[in-house]
């Protein structure tokens, strides 16, 4: 199990209450301490496996495939330091994770500490024992079973991320190279612990849990029904679990599937505010739902890339309502990347492209460390047009701007920033004079 829970959070929780009466006691035991006849077995080494232990003990970064909280210490505490002859060189008041960590990190490769036994350990489940040398210590820390790994993944979009911020969602963003058929779905978890599988404006029930596998982290999700969608979902595959983020391997499409972690936002924002991309607040529909309320577009434009594929029609990205940008976006992109080597050979579709795809471009863009911006619909960019071009804000030009929103094989609707007229635009405009502008739900 050691191996296993160097990459896991686990759940159990050990509350050790150290008896120890204060300093003087300590002092009283580090002057009657004789060096010579201390057992180095007794002491915690810092190349040691239960010092690293507790290193991980004390070193939090809430992610669970790093994080092991086995046992949670009991503040104030003392440490006896050893030199490397074993002789006590001085105390040590420990009174937190963090110092306990730091301390920790900064003890010299040739030093040794010790802990004063006896210490009082509780169960999660109430029992109590006592603790008596280091190595009923590790036999508690190796206590923590495959069951706690489990409860804590199953856990992890639980709760919310911290003050300002409220409910969990997994989302799909696109990622080059992996499975994007559902790219725009979103995972919203309830409280009885089953799922809301939610694309294409319309919502599928299910659950998901974790399991070990020979000491493997897998998956299991299944989603009510017979339909195409819920079939996709019904798998059981490995999985790697980060601190916001999860990857899936799903042996239907035998590729994997990214999901990143996100939160609602609880304090409002205003049109016209710097959102959390760095780009400028434009819409608010005044509540979340399907994962998002709040739309902000990037703070410059893009342009010099052509719509996509002149004559071929993506039906799937005929959406122009709000909230439709990122599906739309999705479904252009899978539709290039499923042609035979579209973006360094466009001539596979017609000999007039130049192979580049501008919602592409968007699925791919960052700001502001933020990787999930996408075309926005023709509605989204008339918000745009409307909320900021129009009152002066956004830095955009009196040009014509690309939305996702297909109208037929040739064209693809664009709106005129320099009148606000929503026209039809060819898929091959000539070079530059069609701009985009990213946007990002949150």
């Amino acid at each position: 199990m050691t191996k296993v829970i160097s990459f896991f959070r686990l759940s159990l929780l050990l509350f050790l209450v150290f008896t120890i009466n204060g300093c003087t006691d300590l002092d009283d035991n580090l002057a009657q301490e004789d060096p010579i006849g201390i057992k180095k077995e007794n002491l915690i080494a810092k190349d040691s496996e239960l010092y690293n232990l507790i290193t991980q003990v004390t070193t939090t970064t809430n992610n669970p495939m790093q994080d092991i909280v086995c046992i949670d210490f009991i503040y104030p505490l003392e440490l006896i330091v050893y030199d490397t002859n074993l002789s006590p060189i001085g105390t040590v008041s420990i009174i937190g994770d963090a110092n306990f960590s730091a301390f920790l990190g900064n003890l010299a490769p040739d030093q040794y500490i010790s802990i004063s036994y006896p210490m009082s350990t509780t169960l999660s489940n109430g029992t109590v024992f006592t603790v008596n040398n280091n190595t009923e210590l590790k036999l508690a820390l190796d206590s923590c079973t495959e069951e706690d790994i489990i409860q804590q993944c199953n856990g992890a979009c639980s709760g919310g991320g911290g003050p300002g911020f409220g409910k969990c969602y997994w989302k799909i963003p696109y990622t080059e190279g992996n499975d994007n058929k559902y790219t725009s779905g979103i995972f919203e978890m309830n409280p009885d612990g089953s799922l809301t599988f939610k694309y294409d404006d319309a919502s599928y029930n299910g659950t998901w849990n974790f399991l070990l596998i020979n000491h493997a982290l897998h998956i299991n999700i299944n989603l009510e029904g017979t339909s195409e969608t819920a079939q996709y979902w019904n798998f059981n595959g490995g999985a790697s679990l980060g601190l916001n983020e999860m990857s899936v391997y799903n042996p239907n499409s035998q590729k994997i599937i990214r999901m990143t972690k996100e939160y609602e936002y609880l304090i409002p924002y205003q049109i016209g505010a710097t959102g959390p991309g760095g780009g400028t607040v434009f819409y608010d529909k005044g509540s979340y739902s399907k994962g998002w309320r709040y739309l902000e577009a990037a703070p410059y434009d893009t342009y010099y890339f052509e719509w996509g594929c002149y004559g071929s029609s993506v039906l799937t990205a005929q959406h122009p309502e709000i909230g439709r940008g990122l599906f739309n976006s999705a479904a252009i992109v899978n539709y290039h990347d499923s042609l035979l080597n579209y973006y360094t050979t466009p001539s596979v579709c017609n000999a007039s492209n130049d192979g580049s795809v501008i919602a592409k471009k968007a699925l791919l863009f960052m700001n502001n460390n933020y990787k999930d911006w996408f075309l926005p619909s023709n509605d989204e960019l008339n918000l745009m047009y409307q909320n900021l071009h129009s009152q002066g804000l956004g830095d955009f030009a009196n040009s014509v701007y690309w939305s996702s929103t297909e109208i037929d094989a040739n064209d693809a609707k664009v709106i005129d920033f320099g009148t606000g007229n929503s026209i039809a635009g060819p898929k091959l405009p000539a070079a530059g004079n069609t701009k985009a502008r990213m946007i990002r739900s949150f």
